[in-house]
């Protein structure tokens, strides 16, 4: 994510009229999108005045309201097994082809011996306003698995976005046949994963999921984590004062996380020996963060892992991956010991072109981010600096992402908490099972302000996976939260005094129509900003693949250039505030 000087002067567009896109290009940079970039939606707010923003935040807990009656299982019965307080993640995507995202939560289920529950992922649709509809009977994803992660991508290019799940047990490949409607094609994709050694399959323990296209050949690519080898009958006794509980990861051993390559025909092929993934890559995974990080055009994977050195992966060109994350600095904190990482999440924080790093640590490590010491891959934890450590000290932090919450264009930081062990309160009085999710406002790229209680997050919760949308179409940033044997939290942002905002969707070409793997750099008010597209994020979680940027006082965009998966750069010109626009790879070569 670096800013390149270079400016192109050819604007591609893309007309909407009654249905039909139309493609053209015209010579200046400047030019209204009226005249041809897609609008999907009219401004739904007035733009705001000019001068600084100071906007009021708040969020409200409408899931109920909305439709979705939603309480997680994890399979607890007294037995405390691990995987029970490591929880679920949820996806934000539009699998109907409607423009609205809908959301898909990932569920445990009991233990086999254990009674039955109706333990299975639930599918809710967008029925439009913030009202959701469960569509779950009949869709494919009513049938139980003990379910970790999810990653939504359309892979094999049909227009239709199909998703991954991850799972204490068999992943699954579910392909989208329209309609709500998704078909098991696990097997014969290739992408039920090799078996760790001593560890049956029905055992195998999966975590998150991204997709990428690691070679650039067009379509896209899997890469998923693996956590630790893990059977019921390795898991000990481990507990305080002779009460069982839930044991750390020190007492596991690692797993190797796994590429598999998109062969272009519906398949995938384990790739992770010939990158030289299999060798390096055996940790204790959670999270994956995408992103360019060397600037050279090839997409990175960052990787978070609990009680172990988080992993830099260094793509070379699509031929192999370079292990840097001791030499990166994101390993280890500072004292040389290497954290409990769960959720990552990358973006430009600052606005400069570099890429900043935050990481979910355990309870007295406090949450990590890197910054990006200019054009090197080189990192420093600026968490003690900017105001992070004190808020999150306290906390045990799973899903972190950056988004802007008020839209003033300057990307703030959601977490959710909750420790891993139930009675943890009996051995360290200052901790608690259930804490608040944790929101930090930027400012301005200088510091962060805890801005948690203020912005109506009082509820305390054993929070894990969590992702962003704009689920009511008012331009805003609504937040899903899983909680572990809880009730689903939906938090509606009702931000007041708001900045404008730009959504954009980005329409690729070929097998890889999501665009993953494309930048977005946009100048508004002299100010930049940039996004990269990416899947994965968070923890165990998917957000929406709509790009927003907070304009603040400014009523427009007078520059946005994308750079698509495949090195073509467009610029689109200026776009007005407060609308959601698609833009359309056109293929033409920029001038």
């Amino acid at each position: 994510m670096r800013w390149n000087s270079q400016r192109y002067r050819c604007v591609c567009l893309v007309a909407f009229l009654t249905g039909v896109s139309l493609a053209g290009c015209q010579s200046s940079t400047n030019s209204p999108a009226s005249s041809g970039t897609r609008m999907d939606a009219p401004a739904s707010a007035p733009a705001a005045p000019a001068g600084s923003v100071k906007a009021s935040l708040r969020f409200t807990e409408v899931a109920r309201e909305s439709g979705i009656d939603f309480t997680h299982v994890n399979g607890a019965y007294g037995r405390k097994l691990m995987p029970e307080t490591v929880g679920s993640g949820m996806a934000f995507a539009d699998f109907d082809g409607d423009g609205k995202p809908d959301v898909l939560i990932m569920n445990g289920t009991n233990w086999p011996g254990q009674k039955p529950v109706a333990g299975t992922p639930r599918l809710y649709r967008n029925l439009d306003g913030g009202k959701f509809q469960d569509v779950t009977a009949g869709s494919g994803l009513d049938k139980p698995l003990y379910g970790m992660g999810v990653a939504v991508a359309d892979y094999d290019g049909d227009g239709k976005e199909d998703m991954y799940l991850t799972a204490v047990g068999s992943n699954h490949l579910l392909h989208n046949e329209g309609g709500f409607r998704f078909r098991e094609v696990t097997a014969e994709a290739g992408v039920v994963g090799v078996p760790i050694a001593g560890v049956p399959l029905s055992w195998k323990w999966s975590a998150s999921a991204a997709w990428l296209d690691y070679d650039r050949d067009g379509d896209l690519d899997l890469f998923v984590t693996q956590y630790v080898k893990w059977t019921p009958e390795l898991d000990p006794f481990c507990g305080h004062n002779g009460v069982r509980g839930y044991c750390p990861p020190d007492n596991f051993e690692g797993a190797r996380c796994t590429l598999f390559q998109n062969d272009g025909n519906g398949k995938f092929t384990d790739v992770s020996r010939e990158v030289g993934l299999f060798d390096c890559a055996v940790g204790k995974s959670f999270g994956i963060a995408i992103a360019d990080f060397n600037g050279d055009g090839w997409p990175d994977i960052a990787v978070s892992n609990d009680t172990w050195a988080n992993f830099l992966f260094i793509n070379e060109q699509g031929k192999k991956f370079s292990e840097k994350g001791v030499e990166s600095g994101i390993a280890f904190a500072e004292g040389g010991k290497a954290r409990a990482g769960m959720g990552i999440d990358v973006t430009d924080l600052a606005n400069d072109g570099r890429s900043w790093i935050a990481i979910g640590n355990f309870a007295d490590e406090g949450l990590s981010l890197f910054e990006q010491e200019g054009g090197d891959i080189l990192f420093t934890d600026r968490a003690p600096s900017r105001g992070v450590s004190a808020p999150s000290l306290l906390n045990v932090t799973f899903a972190v992402f950056f988004f802007d919450a008020d839209l003033d264009g300057f990307q703030d930081i959601f977490a959710t908490n909750g420790h891993v062990d139930d009675i943890v309160a009996t051995y360290k009085s200052m901790l608690t099972f259930q804490q608040t999710p944790l929101l930090l406002r930027n400012k301005e790229g200088t510091a962060f302000e805890d801005v948690t209680g203020a912005s109506g997050f009082k509820d305390k919760m054993v929070g894990r996976g969590a992702a962003y949308a704009d689920i009511d179409g008012d331009g805003d940033l609504d937040i899903g939260v899983v909680d572990n044997g809880g009730r689903f939290r939906l938090f509606r942002n009702d931000v007041t005094g708001a900045g404008n905002w730009l959504r954009l969707r980005l329409a690729g070409i070929g097998k890889n129509l999501d665009a993953l793997g494309a930048s977005v750099r946009i100048v508004s008010g002299g100010k930049k900003q940039s996004r990269y597209l990416k899947s994965g994020g968070g923890f165990l979680s998917e957000s929406e693949r709509v790009l927003t940027f907070g304009l603040g006082a400014e009523s427009q965009a007078e520059s946005v250039i994308v750079v698509w998966p495949d090195g073509k750069t467009q610029n689109f010109g200026l776009l007005s505030a407060n609308k959601l626009y698609t833009l359309t790879y056109s293929g033409e070569k920029p001038l």
